[in-house]
């Protein structure tokens, strides 16, 4: 067993932490025994305070578009992530050209190899890699199936250039930016994102443009349901087919007649439903129960028999 000691966590002279927390926080020198010790000094106003001869300290943070996987974004900090998804990190100069082409293909790889359905899968070669290409196509992983080709076509781009094929490595860089927008086009989140987003949007610009006659008519529509709920069978099929001013009767206005007769046929149709609906459960029951006398009927015959067939010494 081992004698070793773990480090203090706490400075015993002070009591805060000599570990850095896993917030946001601040540091200095403990003025006692001059280890470092990290606290958080919050804001009059919210936040966090940080004074002069102290450090700021900000936590690694995973940028991910999965609300469950840490923090959420604000409006620009969505553009900006979206940016740096599609445009990637930027090559400051031709030498450092076939380097980055290579860690890039390095870190695709590096997520390939996570996946248990293509492990057997020797990426190295053609064929391995075709192998791998139908699997991911089996199981519906589009994503990881374009930085395949991607990280193929990466390979293909500066061995064209070691080669001195120039013609090839701009096809195969051009070919492997395509298949990662591809990629990042099929990421789950950025999908869902992208559909409800579109819906939204469409909901918006449909309220922009309603007239303030439909918007007050909208509210006044649903005011009106709940007034017409109040009236018997016989005075709404009236309203509706007399052919007379259905809103100076019920003491509305701002709504046009059809839509005022639209609802009314509405809330007919609606009872005549549920009517049928509960004449239809009363059926079952009653059925229920005529099989239950039956029941208890039979076994009521089926007991006298054994009765008097016990009292005649039939049995």
């Amino acid at each position: 067993m081992s004698n070793k000691q773990e480090p203090p966590r706490f400075c015993s002279n002070c009591g805060l932490s000599l570990v850095k927390l896993d917030t946001w926080c601040s540091s200095r020198n403990c003025h006692d025994c001059g280890k470092e010790i990290f606290f958080v000094r919050r804001g009059e106003d919210g936040g966090v305070r940080v004074e002069q001869g102290e450090s700021f300290h900000i936590p690694q943070i995973t940028l991910s578009l999965d609300p469950n996987a840490g923090g959420q974004f604000f409006k620009y900090g969505l553009e900006a992530f979206l940016k740096q998804m599609f445009l990637g990190q930027k090559i400051d100069s031709d030498d450092n050209l076939v380097s980055s082409y290579k860690e890039i293909e390095s870190t695709i790889d590096g997520e390939l190899a996570t996946l248990d359905c293509i492990s057997h899968c020797d990426l190295e070669t053609e064929e391995g890699a075709f192998q791998a290409t139908e699997i991911l196509e089996a199981e519906g992983l589009h994503e990881y199936k374009y930085n395949l080709f991607r990280s193929c076509f990466l390979r293909q781009c500066y061995s064209s250039l070691e080669e001195g094929n120039a013609v090839h490595a701009v096809y195969a860089a051009h070919q492997a930016a395509l298949f990662k927008e591809y990629s990042l086009l099929e990421n789950h989140h950025l999908k869902e994102i992208i559909w409800l987003g579109y819906r939204c949007y469409v909901d918006i610009c449909k309220n922009e443009n309603m007239t303030d006659k439909a918007a007050k008519e909208k509210i006044l529509v649903k005011n009106t349901q709940s007034k017409i709920k109040n009236l018997d069978n016989e005075y709404l099929y009236a309203l509706v087919n007399d052919g007379n001013n259905i809103g100076v009767r019920l003491s509305l206005s701002g709504i046009e007649e059809n839509t005022l007769k639209a609802l009314l046929e509405h809330e007919l149709n609606q009872r005549k439903e549920d009517r049928e609906n509960l004449l239809k459960m009363e059926e079952i029951n009653v059925n229920k129960r005529a099989n239950n006398i039956k029941i208890w009927l039979g076994i009521s015959t089926l007991a006298n028999i054994i009765l008097l067939a016990s009292h005649r010494g039939w049995i």
